[in-house]
């Protein structure tokens, strides 16, 4: 328990029982300040709740970090390296089989347009052809065209 909340309690006792006295006695002025003390109180305990409750996140985030440090430690120790190392070489082999692929179908391409130039040009116009009709706006009837 932090010592604000301490204090604050020791502070909204005297609060209370100043206010008592004031309320006995008819002093107006010891009831205020009873009634002061006890707000003083109420607040330096609030903080000291606050503090509290910061230390006690920070005991739990730094217990979790050093677990998962101590676990890190333990999968190092334990070989997770020779895994990782086994992990990064197939990545290399995927990346270079893709590009394989990759390459070999832009051959192949190629070699289709080398070897059929004129079939080629014919798809390209026929792709370009619906492409643009199928982009472009509705064309309007002949009888509603601005002819000049």
């Amino acid at each position: 328990m932090d010592e604000d909340r301490v204090g604050g309690i020791v502070d909204k006792a005297a609060g209370n029982v100043k206010s008592a006295a004031g309320n006995l006695t008819g002093d107006t002025k010891l009831q205020a300040e009873g009634t002061a003390d006890k707000a003083t109180g109420a607040v330096r305990n609030a903080v000291g709740g606050a503090k509290d409750a910061v230390r006690d996140l920070a005991d739990d985030v730094s217990e979790k970090a050093s677990d998962l440090g101590q676990r890190a430690s333990r999968a190092v120790e334990e070989g997770a390296g020779p895994v990782l190392d086994q992990v990064g070489r197939k990545a290399g082999e995927y990346s270079r089989e893709a590009r394989a692929a990759v390459t070999a179908g832009a051959e192949g391409a190629s070699n289709v347009v080398r070897g059929y130039p004129l079939a080629t040009v014919g798809v390209v116009a026929l792709l370009a052809f619906f492409l643009g009709r199928f982009s472009s706006p509705e064309p309007r009837p002949w009888y509603r065209r601005d002819w000049l």
